[in-house]
């Protein structure tokens, strides 16, 4: 039996990583870089939800938000419940003879517990920093509703607490004797980007952008959303810096994996072990002049996904569309083993490929906000934050509005916005009414609602951010 193991990052875009190229230089992650040339590499993967607790119960229940209704971040208050029983893939693994383990971040409903062995330590979203630490840390902060920390570093003289992530991991794997199954889960590069020193300046010379661009064309969803972030309060050296930052933390996880990949050579575990590598989802750095996740522009929703495993030719490149969903299917099709009927997705290396992909996130309440734990983020006229779902393929993507204020979406409130990414890779022009895509977009919008069809809906009680809660919980 194969071992696994599995390298899962919050908010990893794929253009972080060496393997997957940058326009501002090279990026520095030889580590990641190496188990892609190993394995094979996937160009067009998204996320089933472009926020943490939505896309992590989806990938481990094998199925979407709209059955499970867990659909935003609000998910993971201890009063929400599922709508219904849940098996997850790792509870498969162990049923296989796997012993399985998770070390930092986890992020899911209450009721979902996958693994045999969950330790969180390093993966909080405290980072291990006192609130007086906290204080005193140089920010760069949006001067906006949410002032959240988008670059900063770590407190001086001290241990950088993620890294426990992975020295809890490699303690737990000196002691494995027989089949295992552990996923490594680094909360970095998710906000607030507080960075280990001395990876601050890695892409110090890199010509990153600083520069916003023009949102008149996109959806009123996303235009709300960016004047939530308020990215247009800093200068653009703050915002160059800020990627500077992001891209720094990753070179760091780097680093941590690399660590992990020493321990299995010294061990002569390497050859006989199926690597992972994936995120929840991606991260803007002032598309759409947003920041962090929620939407489903590309940076957003799109993920790196590599996958190196024994009889899988190395140095493969695939540029067929797949989804996170997908990843229990194949990884069981790796293993030899069969997953219950239940796991949606499809086995990358078995199975044909799928004409589109789907994704869904928010609740759809009139309480319903971007960032519930801030009360910020809201429709025009103080209307809720909509419920909102995508359907993708290679060349397209639409997304729409499909719950407000506590009910459907009336065809009026659908917000529509379509575009060909082969025209506009940034995603930045709303085509819905062009009668040259008319028939697309009809079928896309048919192929959508049949998808969102009897969404499952869960008690509105149970997904009120209590007050006073700490903001941490929900990020």
């Amino acid at each position: 039996m194969k071992n696994v193991v599995f390298f899962f990052c919050d908010e990893l875009r794929p253009d972080a990583l060496g393997c997957y190229g940058n326009p501002a230089g090279p990026m520095k992650t030889p580590n990641m870089d190496r188990i892609a040339e190993n394995g094979v590499l996937f160009e067009e993967c998204f996320c089933p939800s472009p926020v943490c607790v939505a896309s992590r119960a989806a990938m481990m229940t094998g199925a979407y938000p709209e059955e499970t209704g867990a659909y935003d971040n609000e998910a993971c208050l201890p009063d929400f419940r599922l709508a219904g029983h849940f098996p997850t893939f790792p509870e498969e693994l162990a049923k296989a003879g796997y012993a399985t383990a998770n070390f930092g971040k986890t992020h899911l409903p209450p009721e979902l517990r996958p693994f045999q062995l969950d330790n969180p330590e390093g993966g909080e979203m405290h980072l291990g920093i006192t609130p007086q630490e906290r204080k005193n840390l140089k920010k760069i902060t949006p001067r906006g509703g949410m002032s959240f920390n988008a670059a900063s570093l770590y407190p001086e003289g001290k241990a950088y607490y993620p890294e426990r992530v992975t020295e809890n991991a490699l303690a737990w794997l000196k002691e494995r004797e027989g089949p295992f199954f552990v996923r490594i889960s680094y909360t970095q590069p998710h906000s607030p980007i507080i960075v280990k020193r001395g990876y601050e300046t890695v892409y110090g010379d890199y010509p990153f952008s600083g520069e916003l661009p023009d949102i008149s064309g996109l959806s009123e969803f996303e235009q709300s959303f960016a004047r939530a972030v308020a990215l247009d309060t800093l200068s653009e050296e703050e915002i160059r810096q800020a990627k500077i930052y992001y891209y720094g933390m990753v070179t760091w996880i780097d680093d941590e994996i690399g660590k992990v990949l020493t321990f299995l050579r010294e061990n002569g575990m390497l050859e006989d072990t199926v690597f992972l590598l994936a995120a929840d989802h991606g991260a803007l750095r002032g598309e759409v002049r947003g920041l962090g996740k929620h939407v489903f522009q590309r940076r957003s929703q799109q993920i790196p996904l590599v996958i190196s495993a024994p009889g899988l030719q190395p140095g493969t490149r695939r540029s067929d569309i797949c989804s996170l969903m997908d990843l229990p299917r194949t990884l069981f099709g790796l293993l030899g083993l069969t997953l219950p009927e239940s796991f949606h997705g499809r086995d990358l290396f078995r199975d044909p490929a799928e004409e589109f992909v789907y994704s869904t996130k928010g609740f759809g309440e009139a309480f319903s906000c971007a960032f519930p734990n801030r009360q910020l983020g809201r429709l025009p006229g103080d209307r809720g934050w909509p419920r909102r779902s995508c359907i993708r393929s290679r060349r397209y993507r639409l997304d729409m509005n499909t719950r407000i204020d506590g009910r459907p979406a009336a065809p009026e409130e659908r917000d529509l916005f379509f575009t060909d990414c082969l025209r506009y890779p940034e995603e930045e022009v709303n085509l819905a009414s062009d009668p040259l895509y008319r028939e697309i977009v009809e079928r896309m919008t048919a192929l959508l609602e049949a998808h969102v069809a009897g969404m499952a809906e869960v008690d509105p009680s149970t997904i009120v951010m209590p007050e006073g809660a700490a903001r941490q919980s929900m990020q």
